[in-house]
């Protein structure tokens, strides 16, 4: 497994990513905590996005209350 390095477009901090990560996959800066997504894979890129993109089936089951 290779790690591969980006910068984070909001701190410009360099982030390390396993090889194995895809596009389209949601990250998380470890320094300022943006939610990024990886955009393209050679060359790397990733990009912002807001929390609500980050939302899926999933992330919200119905109540029960």
């Amino acid at each position: 497994m290779a790690l591969e390095f980006v910068t984070c477009p909001v701190c410009k901090q360099r982030l390390g990513l396993i090889s194995y990560i895809g596009a389209g996959t949601d990250v998380v800066c470890a320094n300022c905590e943006t939610n990024l997504r990886v955009e393209q894979r050679n060359p790397l890129k990733v990009r912002q996005i807001a929390i609500e993109e980050t939302y899926n089936a999933n992330d919200r089951p119905e109540s029960y209350g």
